[in-house]
């Protein structure tokens, strides 16, 4: 086991507006975000990093708000929230002003085409900035945590640390997994019992793919990854970027992306965190429309792959399976359809009428993706080129890396 690797934690917390006020139509959509005038699961979470006994390990809390006008708000509550941890291990604070100032050192540089891959909205944008500010502090490897996780392990880094980046197999390992266990102590999810999602197998095919945590070899192959306990080497990092047209399943995209080439990620099957999320508020339709763009668009893009320069293999959907596998296939529109018409089916018997537009705008989608690039393969090699230019040009800034190593020494 090596002490020698900086692994550099970057936890993005998510804030939104005060109790009771109304959603706003230009709000960025996330699934908990913390009203303002609640404590959240920050704390919590930076309270449980204290166990860590891995000695050479920082921690970036970024703090995304969802609209402009809730910016300054956000970060005075996530400084009062996280100053106090600074005392117990390196801990910085980036925010929507610290993704202005990077934005102005690049501009001023001449260098304004890389200002795309800076952004803190949206959950494939704000992973790219963890790994940003991982690269820019210095990482060989970022660990992705959320905060409404907690660790209870004291030697996750420690695990960490004995392969990420080492050779196993006559390969390097760049990409690790690790898994969540409920506030139950399991790892599987709640098998379905609402009659509106009978025709969509999800928590099924979930606990199947979960069957590898169990026994056998410490690091096999996995089909499915969380973006809270995922842990991604800088020769990965800096050559394989988020979807920024994926907004929820930003995880397995990024594994299915880094698989494009010629990297796996690995399950640690002793690398677990506790997960303590809060209850979901979005109404049932928008969270199902997420599922539905994202299985539609991640299917489109395996299908429209097309050998190029830095195409490793053909990523087949076998590879995916038992999850996300089973929602890639030919009938995935009629397993959407026959569940959009039975969410619309229970709209109508308790009088929403919103709800059953929304479940039929819903089926539409997925028949008719509109929003989607007609090349969606293509589209995203070429943004990941863009992000590889980037963290090559970003290595050696010491403008960009002076944003970052500030937010250690004060309020940056």
């Amino acid at each position: 086991m090596s002490s020698a690797k900086r692994l550099v934690i970057v936890i993005p917390s998510y804030w939104g507006r005060r109790s009771g006020e109304p959603f706003n139509e230009e709000d960025a959509v996330y699934d908990h975000p913390t009203p303002l005038d609640k404590t959240g699961t920050l704390a919590r979470a930076l309270e449980s990093v204290r166990i860590l006994r891995y000695r050479d390990f920082r921690v970036v809390v970024l703090g995304p708000a969802t609209h402009p006008e809730l910016e300054s708000a956000v970060e005075e509550k996530l400084w009062e929230i996280s100053e106090p941890f600074k005392g117990y291990y390196p801990l910085a604070l980036l925010t929507h002003a610290h993704e202005r100032r990077i934005k102005q050192v690049l501009e001023d540089k001449g260098r304004a085409q890389y200002t795309p891959f800076v952004s803190l909205r949206g959950y494939s944008n704000i992973r790219n900035f963890c790994l940003l500010a991982a690269h820019l502090a210095g990482a060989e490897a970022a660990v992705l945590f959320d905060d409404d996780q907690v660790y209870e392990d004291p030697y996750y880094l420690d695990k960490v640390a004995q392969n990420i980046g080492e050779e196993r197999g006559g390969s390097a390992v760049l990409a690790v997994a690790g898994y969540y266990v409920n506030p139950d102590g399991g790892y599987r999810v709640q098998p379905n019992r609402d009659p509106v999602l009978a025709e969509w197998p999800a928590a099924e095919f979930m606990n199947r793919a979960f069957e590898i945590i169990a026994g056998g070899e410490r690091l096999k192959p996995t089909p499915w990854v969380f973006g809270g306990n995922m842990v991604v080497h800088r020769d990965l990092f800096t050559r394989v970027a988020f979807d920024p047209l994926v907004t929820r399943g930003e995880d397995i995209d990024y594994l299915i992306n880094a698989k494009f080439l010629g990297h796996d990620f690995l399950l640690d099957n002793t690398l677990w965190i506790r997960h303590l999320p809060p209850p979901k508020t979005a109404p049932l339709w928008r969270r199902f429309r997420e599922d539905v763009d994202r299985f539609i668009y991640s299917r489109a893009k395996l299908r429209d792959q097309e050998p190029l320069e830095e195409v490793a293999r053909e990523v087949r959907v076998e590879e995916l399976d038992p999850y996300p596998g089973r929602f890639l296939r030919d009938d995935l529109e009629d397993l959407v359809f026959r569940t959009c018409v039975l969410m619309a089916m229970r709209c109508l018997c308790e009088g929403d009428a919103k709800g059953y537009e929304e479940c039929m705008n819903n089926l539409l989608r997925a028949r008719s993706p509109q929003w989607m690039p007609r090349r969606p393969f293509r589209a995203y090699m070429e943004w990941r080129r863009g992000w590889e230019d980037f963290m090559r040009e970003a290595e050696g800034d010491e403008e960009l890396r002076a944003v970052v190593e500030g937010a250690f020494d004060d309020r940056g």
